[in-house]
């Protein structure tokens, strides 16, 4: 009898900029998986821009917290391992392999060991970043029974990880135990590569995108200024700065347009003072972090999508999908990007849109003015942009990629 049951590893759940991972867990639960979630931090669902969908699909109620119930006296400690160590004496070959695993010795182990063994019965974990997968590919070592799938983002391949984490073997066990490796973009299949997986293991599969949810629709407008508007975070990273500098070159020239920036985060103070200091506080509103349904209606009344973000560190933090660029495109909008990691794979550049260098402010407006100068070939774009987005990244082509991926693991085919 085909095993159903797959449980997803998250570091955190709900996390706001991660709602392509709540995708990957619903795309389970409608392939009839028996769906588990282990989080390491449970965060405020309140607080969740995608709290119609956790309800839907139920996700409270498929959520285990990873607690390893590590007493927090030394003595009790010692006594309760002394104990779980009894009790689990029939597996004390396995678990003294796994201890032999760990280049040092500690009392966790065992709790981590007894937490994960009751798991021990499903046909799939399915790791979301490879820093969440430590612990599992040393349990693969050691004869866990589940096939390991890990889906890397991007930050989690780029050394030193989180600014401090080394390249000193640290993914050696996951390459050597693991059943499968997925990356959303051939930019970061490479990297992986460059890391040390084995082509055979490494499979590529995109972040879809809800067309159902995300599709073309204008809203009818009385003015006639060219509205602009870009999603993300508000980090370094996301090159906010350079589409500002855009706005400000375009208005220079004389083009009545507006930047709507979508997006929260530490980087909001510096731009604030940018769009104060030159001028621009009729060309650039800052909204702030919105739901999917307040997004996909500025989508609707915006013309043009622009993505700057760009890479750092020496390629070290780097876009490597682009998922919102995939999103405006759904819903009609061309786009206009930095040439930064994977995101050139999310359109076809002069015809869903455009592809400028890194940096290259000059090449940005230049795209700009040019939809702008010329309605039919906006609309034209426009009608690119959406057939682009269903034709490579819909949801349910996606889908159909993970429920073979998912069925072909539970049979122990793949």
């Amino acid at each position: 009898m085909e095993n159903k049951k797959i449980i997803f590893k998250l570091g955190q759940f709900p996390h706001l900029s991660e709602t392509f991972i709540l995708a990957q867990i619903i795309t389970a639960i409608k392939s009839g998986f028996d769906v588990k979630v282990i989080i390491g931090k449970l965060l405020d669902f309140e607080s969740s821009k995608q709290q119609d969908l956790i309800s839907k699909y139920e996700i409270k109620d498929k959520i285990i917290l990873e607690d390893f119930k590590i007493p927090k006296n030394r003595i009790i400690r010692i006594l309760k391992w002394a104990g779980l160590l009894l009790i689990n004496f029939q597996n004390a070959n396995l678990i003294f392999k796994y201890y032999k695993a760990h280049s040092k010795f500690s009392l966790t182990w065992l709790y981590q060991w007894v937490f994960y063994n009751q798991f021990n019965d499903a046909a799939i974990f399915h790791v979301q970043y490879g820093t969440n997968s430590g612990g599992l590919s040393l349990l693969k070592k050691v004869g866990f029974k589940p096939s390991l799938i890990v889906s890397f983002h991007g930050h989690d391949a780029f050394f030193p990880i989180n600014g401090f984490i080394p390249n000193n073997g640290y993914y050696d066990n996951l390459f050597k135990y693991g059943d499968l490796i997925v990356a959303n973009t051939p930019y970061l299949a490479e990297i992986l590569i460059e890391l040390g997986c084995p082509e055979k293991m490494l499979k590529i599969v995109p972040v879809g995108v809800d067309t159902d949810f995300f599709y073309q629709k204008k809203i009818q407008r009385n003015d006639q200024i060219s509205r602009l508007i870009t999603v993300g975070r508000l980090n370094i990273v996301k090159g906010h700065i350079y589409a500002f500098q855009v706005i400000k070159k375009l208005k220079h020239e004389g083009l009545d347009v507006k930047l709507t920036v979508v997006g929260e985060g530490p980087e909001r103070e510096k731009l604030e003072n940018y769009i104060r200091d030159n001028n621009l506080t009729d060309s650039i509103v800052l909204v702030g972090s919105k739901s999917r349904d307040e997004i996909r209606e500025l989508l609707w009344k915006n013309d043009i999508f622009v993505f700057s973000s760009v890479s750092l560190h020496n390629g070290k933090s780097t876009e490597t999908q682009g998922l919102v660029t995939i999103e405006a495109m759904a819903c009609g909008l061309p786009a206009i990007v930095f040439d930064s990691g994977g995101v050139k794979y999310t359109l076809e550049n002069g015809i869903s849109g455009f592809l400028c260098d890194e940096y290259d402010i000059d090449c940005m407006s230049a795209k700009i003015k040019t939809l702008v100068d010329d309605n039919s070939i906006l609309i034209e774009m426009g009608k690119q942009a959406n057939h682009f987005a269903n034709k490579n990244y819909s949801q349910k082509m996606i889908d159909s990629k993970w429920q073979i991926i998912y069925n072909k693991l539970s049979n122990g085919k793949y």
